[in-house]
């Protein structure tokens, strides 16, 4: 057996390493295809770089010769050839000190007027390229408008050169055109170092005329469609390499240029993929390694003992024989189990002792206190739940009279008066409440011979003081809600009979103080609007207690309508700056662009914001500022209400959004309000479909915040 284990735990180790290199190898694949992706975007970057470096030059010479043609001596030299302008503008070093190579003045008639050639590093005179005088010639270098401008390469005997030409105007780039000017800067090697200088990088260029590299002639078919194409590919595996085309005149292709890069992201993200890929790999074969010895050891080599001594116990057939094993987990339970098997074989071999075991064995199982009596009361047997609550053994307990047992003698006695069963023979039941408090249910039966005489009784008691404990708090629970609803109920009910004398007392107060009745003194002033205010008073507190008992019993409906959400919180603005302004508080309010309309019940929609204001301003300190801020999430609109004031202590947060229950106690208050406000903002945000919840630290102030939806989709 111990071999067959081991092997089938080997198999499993195996498997589970098996899977494990599957899964690294997967691993290693896609991340080292992200890193030729992070490389082949990296080198994209570089060769664009090394791009606008040329196309800043090619930019550079197209500015010059625009300046250079837009000038009115220019425009004058080509009708009167005027020598000053030659000698004093068209000086070898001028055209170095330009970097242009060449420069030459075309009439409309195609006729050459002037022509310099100068080399660049030297400032001394070269030869005119033939090939470009050809060019003029055939009219491919000449402008044709005054808006016609000709831009790119050409392939010259010499070297590539860039050409730029432009029609021959006016300062003010006033026509009509009198020719073309040309200039021309030669793409050779010193220019293809000063780019390798300016972008870092190495470079080669070969000519689309001439013959070239193979890695060269495989690109050139990308840029016949589209020249500005970047085509990347690894040279080696130390080098990778971004090729791009650049137009001549007529838009075909006349260089491809290779900007050479070293791997260094690649290798170093391969090296380090790879040591992570030979960690795991370690990993995983010595925790499988180590897993199987630790099986073998723990598990294997204790089953192999168990087999051996079930072995040996059959083949000896020596049921005093006990297996020990160490630790207690599930095979030290095995081996208690199997010990515990031959104790019963063993008893079983014990005719006069089965039936008690048996008994013993069943009467222990269970949770209750059991006991068998004699007639005299004497404890026969106890199960194990009994004796623990004795505290004491079984051996120690027989004999011992019911009536003086340690724990057990009140509900098993006193209760079911024992000496009765005798009598009557019958069962007996019922609940008992000790002197501590616990409930106790006990049952005695009694226990007849052959010839039905009663010889003992079996007690049982079992403490269900929890069940009671349970059932009393349900009976409360429910008596508390049926309370609670019938006072809901009543609230909502009289809400007619509470305001509308109130509402009498508010309004005489009102007419009192505004004198309609008489004049009246200092005093009867100020008396009569204390009345009116704490009238005002009440009657808020009675609205917000008659709205809280509209949700509590269901009959609080909502009004959906339309309206604009900027509009609205802006109007609640304007409600609350008397009192914002009494503490120089801002209130600043920002809506979404977005976010115009929504539909919800508008006065509750007041209701809400007005609570949530307010209490930012009522807890804000002087010259504080509160923050309004609507954005749409979703189908959901989102309004938080924040302050920086004195905040909320964490002990406190508990009794938020709870009726009448406010931060301050009583005996020191320093804000006035019911504690009503937030349960209210709770309860109708709740009914229209939304959430409420807050963040607040001492001193620092508080944020609250509620969702509802955009377009009462709760409706």
């Amino acid at each position: 057996m111990a071999i067959d284990i081991s092997k089938k735990v080997l198999i499993i180790t195996l498997l589970i390493f098996t899977v494990l290199t599957a899964s690294f190898t997967f691993t290693h694949n896609m991340q080292l295809s992200n890193f030729l992706e992070l490389e082949r975007a990296d080198t994209f970057e570089n060769v664009e770089r090394v791009q606008n470096a040329v196309a800043t030059e090619q930019s550079y010479l197209d500015y010059i010769v625009q300046d250079w043609a837009c000038w009115d001596d220019t425009y004058q030299f080509i009708e009167d050839k005027n020598p000053e302008y030659i000698r004093v503008d068209l000086q070898n070093q001028t055209l170095s000190g330009i970097n242009v190579n060449v420069m030459i003045f075309v009439n409309n008639s195609g006729k050459v007027v002037y022509v310099k050639s100068v080399n660049t590093s030297t400032a001394e005179e070269a030869p005119v390229p033939r090939k470009l005088l050809a060019m003029i010639e055939d009219g491919g270098l000449l402008t044709e408008g005054e808006n016609d401008s000709i831009s790119g390469f050409v392939l010259l005997d010499e070297d590539p050169m860039f050409i730029a030409c432009h029609p021959i105007l006016t300062t003010k780039y006033e026509g009509p055109s009198r020719g073309t000017l040309i200039f021309g800067r030669y793409f050779d090697d010193a220019l293809l170092e000063s780019f390798k200088k300016v972008t870092r990088s190495s470079l080669l260029m070969y000519r689309a005329d001439e013959e070239m590299p193979q890695d060269f002639q495989n690109k050139i078919k990308n840029f016949s469609q589209n020249s500005d194409n970047i085509v990347v590919d690894p040279l080696n595996k130390n080098q990778i390499a971004g090729y791009f085309g650049l137009k001549d005149i007529k838009g075909d292709i006349a260089l491809i240029l290779r900007a050479d890069f070293p791997r260094e992201l690649y290798l170093h993200g391969e090296r380090t993929l790879n040591y992570m890929y030979f960690f795991l790999l370690l990993t995983g074969l010595m925790t499988g390694v180590g897993v199987k010895f630790v099986l073998d050891k723990l598990f294997i080599s204790r089953l192999v003992e168990v087999d051996d001594f079930v072995t040996r116990v059959r083949s000896e057939k020596d049921l005093s024989q006990r297996l020990s094993l160490e630790d207690n987990d599930e095979l030290y339970r095995l081996s208690r189990e199997i010990n515990g098997m031959l104790n019963e074989i063993y008893l079983a071999e014990q005719e006069l002792k089965a039936q008690a075991r048996e008994k013993k064995v069943l009467l222990d199982s269970l949770n209750e206190l059991a006991v068998f009596v004699d007639t005299e009361l004497k404890i026969i047997w106890a199960n194990k739940a009994a004796l623990e609550y004795m505290n004491m053994g079984l051996e120690k307990a027989i004999g011992v009279c019911l009536k003086v047992a340690p724990g057990i003698s009140g509900p098993l006695v006193e209760h079911l008066n024992l000496e009765e069963i005798f009598t009557t023979g019958e069962k007996k039941s019922g609940e008992y409440t000790a002197q501590d408090g616990r409930v106790w249910f006990a049952q005695a039966i009694p226990v007849p011979d052959e010839q039905g005489k009663i010889i003992g009784i079996l007690q049982t008691c079992r403490d269900v003081t929890e069940r009671k404990e349970a059932e009393r708090l349900l009976h409360e629970k429910q008596i508390a809600e049926i309370a609670n609803r019938t006072k809901s109920e009543f609230l909502a009910n009289m809400s007619h009979e509470l305001r509308t004398p109130l509402n009498s007392i508010i309004g005489f107060s009102d007419l009192l103080y505004e004198k309609v009745y008489g004049e009246l003194n200092e005093k009867q002033a100020r008396a009569v609007g204390n009345i009116s205010r704490s009238g005002k008073h009440l009657l808020n507190l009675i609205n917000d207690i008659l709205d809280l008992s509209k949700v509590e019993a269901g009959k609080m409906e909502l009004d959906y309508k339309e309206f604009e959400l900027a509009g609205k919180l802006n109007a609640i603005k304007s409600l609350l700056s008397p009192i914002a302004d009494r503490k120089n508080i801002e209130i600043d309010i920002e809506v979404d662009k977005g976010l115009t309309h929504i539909r919800a019940d508008e006065a509750r929609f007041v209701q809400i914001m007005y609570n949530l204001m307010d209490n930012a301003i009522k807890f804000s300190h002087e010259n504080g500022l509160v923050k309004v801020r609507a954005e749409r999430k979703g189908d959901l609109v989102e309004i938080t209400v924040k302050d920086k004031g004195i905040g909320i202590k964490e002990e406190d947060q508990c009794k938020l959004f709870k009726p009448f229950s406010q931060v301050d106690s009583f005996s020191s208050k320093t804000f006035q309000g019911t504690g009503l406000g937030l349960s209210l903002v709770k309860q109708i945000v709740n009914l229209h479909g939304g959430e409420v919840w807050f963040n607040s630290k001492i001193g620092e102030g508080s944020t609250f915040a509620f969702t509802v939806p955009i377009d009462g989709n709760n409706n």
